[in-house]
């Protein structure tokens, strides 16, 4: 529809995904022709990146040692490598986050209120790929008073992240204004919010079947609108959320057990979980051990009070919370295996700290090579 001349005029398209990789795609196919090989080269390029992104973020956190396991580490991590093969917003938005999480970490440490302007820009551009970060900038004063002391460069510092912020966000916000008649900042998740709701939605083959039905007794109980989903896009979400609301209400009456039970499984499916059901084994698996050390990482940071590790640590905890109201799967949680690694890097150079002081010994007491 772009590169035909009908712009963003599908009234669908906002429940789908929000607008820029539909924009990378369309400019790829005006200059290179319907062919995905260069969409795909630039996702390479991009995780390439993103792996110096993961250096300087741990360089930044941690020293030099993390930095370098930390890099290698997502060099060779095959589900980020996987992500730069099909066509999907993964491997641009790990790139645009990670983008944000460094210019963030920037302005924080040294207190310039230019990286702030970066960072709202590169948060900018990451909702416009995917919507799950548009509520980050909410947090972001919190941040920045947790970190500045004066009124003044606080009030600087915010002003400068959300500019870029809302003069990228905005112009799609108006549109769907514009063409739907209602105010989405960026797209719709009701469906994955309902999908999110029971165990029988998270994978292809039972939502097929157990969906008709769940939907079916709730008109039929008067819970949601017989034609909803027939009345438009705006309309058709409502009803999504609504029917996931109901099916978290009769949980919740079901007892304490039953609700703690589903958000227990949701939260420990999000780490491996796919939609087809397929190769959860794989990736479990092969995550395991990251997940662990990660994990050690993560409490050795809290334990040093270590504040600039706190940032990963709310990137990580807000993706977490976010999809925990959303159907599980592993790929929502990619964008943020970077930092992981970064937390697994770091328990690494510590226990061979701990228990070969020889090994350490190799580098200089800064992290660099002696």
């Amino acid at each position: 529809m772009l590169l035909e001349g009908k712009g963003f005029s599908d009234p669908s398209f906002p429940v789908f995904t929000p607008p820029l990789y539909a924009i990378v795609i369309a400019a790829s196919s005006y200059v290179f022709g319907y062919e995905q090989l260069p969409i795909k080269v630039l996702q390479i390029l991009l995780d390439s990146a993103t792996t110096v992104i993961v250096y300087l973020v741990a360089l930044e956190i941690f020293g030099a040692r993390v930095a370098l396991i930390g890099g290698v580490m997502q060099m060779v991590y095959p589900f980020s490598i996987y992500s730069t093969l099909f066509i999907g917003p993964e491997a641009p938005f790990t790139f645009l986050l990670g983008l944000f999480v460094l210019q963030t970490l920037y302005g924080l440490k040294y207190g310039r209120s230019r990286y702030f302007g970066a960072s709202g820009g590169a948060l900018g551009l990451a909702t416009l790929m995917r919507g799950t970060t548009q509520l980050i900038p909410a947090f972001v004063p919190l941040l920045i008073m947790s970190f500045q002391p004066s009124g003044l460069v606080r009030r600087r510092s915010l002003m400068f992240f959300v500019i870029p912020f809302l003069v990228l966000i905005l112009p799609w916000s108006i549109r769907n204004y514009v063409v739907l008649g209602e105010f989405i900042p960026v797209g719709l998740a009701g469906g994955n919010f309902l999908y999110g709701a029971s165990e029988d939605f998270w994978t292809i083959s039972t939502r097929e079947e157990a969906l008709p039905i769940a939907l079916d007794s709730l008109r039929a109980n008067g819970k949601i609108p017989e034609d909803a989903y027939a009345s438009g896009v705006y309309d058709a979400d409502r009803t999504a959320i609504r029917a996931g609301l109901e099916l978290y209400k009769t949980r919740i009456q079901e007892g304490a057990v039953s609700i703690l039970s589903l958000m227990g499984r949701k939260a420990v499916h999000l780490w491996y979980s796919t939609e087809s059901g397929e190769n959860q084994g794989i990736i479990l698996a092969i995550n395991l051990f990251l997940y662990l050390l990660a994990i050690a990482g993560a409490a050795q940071a809290v334990m040093q009070n270590n504040r600039y590790a706190y940032l990963l640590l709310g990137i990580l905890g807000y993706f977490v919370a976010v999809h925990l109201a959303m159907v599980p799967l592993f790929r929502y949680m990619l964008p943020v295996m970077p930092y992981m690694m970064i937390f697994a890097a770091a328990a690494m150079v510590r226990w061979c700290e701990l228990w070969l002081p020889g090994a350490s010994n190799m580098m200089g007491t800064n992290g660099s090579y002696s």
